[in-house]
């Protein structure tokens, strides 16, 4: 009886573990490469580039032919700008998958931003043979287009897409730096805020907004110059030439105190902007500080002698301060640097006796 008890408890035993062993078993992944490129997009979905990268390697050091994560680590070492790296493993895409047109297409566009554009052009040759309606695909050909000066065909690329496909957002963006570059500013304004509204939030490249901004300045839209340069500033606090030009917009529009903080911060950052001197002098100008302006004025000639804007300002601040005869040297001096305005200065407040610059 005690033998026939023990029998039946090591059968029970035994039953017990094998069904331990069967659940362990059943537990284990048949596609641990699999599940990895699954965590990888969840890091990707996160913004957390370079720990999906460390992920998807471990797959393809599973599954050495995983195109699908290769592509993944191509985007991932895109958003990283890690050019070289994403151009590699589109490459490992291709050889394990030779006709996923979209791993060609992307190819092209590592290539492109790897500043190899001979390259670049044969691998957009070719997935416009397989299809040569991929708006996206044609984008890029636009975009190798203008960066190769051929902006007739650049903007009839991109007029074909929104004939393909109206209101795409790249399209008009790349038509208004195209116009920005024509300096038609108007139109590139249009066309960038088409592409701004049309966008649904993606972030957009610096140049878009530096373009934006700066079309609106020459066009003397001046508050929306300042909103393109807070977009560029909240990027980015120390960026010179957003932080110059807000402070050049904020002059036109007469806050003088505000322009200078601005400009205290352009000089903190690049001590040698003379163009950052001129505008703070003028700043301080419209404020009276006629002292702290021309002190502005004098380091602004010092790093450049032949700026003939600072001459003209000099010369106002000059007059103001009732030495007419130093300003009218320094609109001369302008006139010889060819500025477009000094003669009407000179003609005004300079001419006596049909002489230029002299003063009884």
């Amino acid at each position: 009886m005690r033998k026939l008890f023990f029998i039946v408890l090591f059968l029970t035993n035994m039953l017990c573990l094998a069904q331990k062993s069967s659940k362990a078993d059943t537990s284990r992944s048949i596609d641990p490469a699999g599940d990895l490129y699954k965590a990888s997009l969840k890091l990707i979905d996160s913004s957390k580039y370079k720990e999906a990268i460390k992920v998807l390697e471990k797959a393809v050091k599973i599954k050495k032919d995983y195109a699908a994560a290769y592509n993944k680590m191509a985007f991932c070492q895109m958003q990283i700008k890690d050019f070289s790296l994403a151009q590699k493993n589109l490459e490992l895409s291709m050889k394990y998958a030779p006709d996923n047109t979209g791993s060609l297409k992307y190819l092209g566009r590592a290539c492109y931003l790897n500043k190899k554009y001979d390259l670049a052009k044969r691998y957009y040759d070719s997935a416009q043979k397989v299809n040569d309606h991929d708006v996206e695909l044609l984008c890029f050909i636009a975009e190798l287009r203008y960066f190769g000066q051929d902006l007739k065909g650049a903007l009839e690329t991109y007029n074909n897409i929104l004939y393909e496909k109206p209101n795409y957002p790249e399209a008009y963006i790349g038509i208004g730096l195209i116009k920005f570059k024509q300096k038609e500013y108007l139109y590139a304004i249009k066309n960038i805020e088409l592409g701004i509204q049309n966008n649904k939030g993606a972030r957009l490249d610096d140049e878009v907004y530096s373009s934006l901004a700066q079309s609106k300045f020459e066009t003397k839209q001046y508050k929306g110059a300042i909103k393109a340069y807070d977009t560029l500033l909240n990027r980015n606090p120390k960026n010179e030439e957003a932080l110059t030009y807000r402070g050049a917009s904020k002059i036109n529009l007469g806050d003088f105190s505000g322009a200078i903080k601005d400009l205290d911060e352009v000089v903190k950052i690049n001590p040698k902007s003379y163009i950052a001197y001129n505008f703070r002098g003028t700043a301080k100008g419209g404020l009276k500080q006629n002292i702290a302006a021309l002190e502005d004025f004098d380091k602004c000639i010092k790093i450049k002698m032949d700026y003939p804007s600072v001459y003209v300002n000099r010369a106002a601040i000059k007059m103001a301060s009732k030495d007419r005869r130093g300003a009218c040297e320094d609109l001369n001096k302008a006139d010889q640097l060819g500025s477009d305005i000094a003669i009407k200065y000179i003609q005004l407040y300079c001419n006596d006796n049909g002489s230029i610059g002299m003063e009884r």
